[in-house]
């Protein structure tokens, strides 16, 4: 849902008056946080998928911390647009994750349903275990990937399960891109313009020495006459 979305808010923030260029001012800090937690997240789904075991919780205490590592990221970003509603759908993502053993319960009736049979076929591998069967075990189950979110691209249905944690991300991210684009007239209050602001008063403050120096001078002058 995440990926259709910010392509779709990518188009139209560009119909609406947006200019990728303008992306480049967001003042992004320690992105590395996000590359490196995708990654591993990336890394342990692949790894689950073809059934390699890590060890003993080791897979399910790793997607945790990237999760945290996330979270630690959008935290130094809290100034950017959109991104304290990214934070609480990552945060919920988190909670459900971290109290049911380091896994996203995903609702299997709602993934047999997408027709994602992948998903199907994983939920069922003892290897995979970045998601896990919902049971009526679980905790904060309402907070899983219990919800049939829709999907720009069919893969194969038009929907796919997700939670209300990716509906926030979502939206969130969503509001930053728009920022970022200026869709909308709308401005990313977390540009690296920020430094022209401060550029600017130093400027004005200069200017205003300058001229406090210009009048003693001529006061001085006059005085001499």
């Amino acid at each position: 849902m995440l990926l259709d979305a910010a392509v779709l808010c990518i188009v139209v923030g560009l119909l609406a008056g947006g200019r990728l260029g303008k992306l480049k001012a967001l003042d992004l800090r320690a992105p590395w946080a996000f590359v490196l937690a995708a990654a591993a997240q990336v890394g342990l789904m692949i790894a689950g998928a073809r059934g390699t075991a890590l060890g003993p919780g080791v897979a399910p205490a790793l997607y945790v911390l990237t999760f945290v590592l996330v979270l630690v990221g959008l935290w130094i970003n809290r100034h950017l647009p959109g991104v304290w509603l990214v934070g609480a759908g990552v945060l919920l993502n988190f909670l459900v994750i971290a109290t049911n053993g380091g896994g996203m319960p995903v609702e299997r009736e709602v993934a047999v349903r997408a027709g994602n049979t992948q998903m199907v076929e994983m939920l069922d591998s003892p290897a995979y275990t970045s998601h896990v069967p919902a049971t009526e075990a679980t905790r904060l189950r309402f907070l899983g990937d219990v919800l049939p979110l829709p999907m720009v691209i069919p893969r194969p249905r038009f929907f796919s399960p997700g939670s209300v944690g990716d509906v926030l991300v979502t939206l969130g991210a969503c509001w930053l891109i728009l920022s970022g684009l200026g869709a909308f007239g709308m401005g990313a209050s977390g540009r690296a313009g920020s430094n022209d602001t401060a550029g600017a008063s130093g400027r004005a403050g200069s200017n205003d020495t300058a001229g406090a120096s210009g009048t003693k001078d001529a006061n001085g002058t006059g005085e001499g006459t």
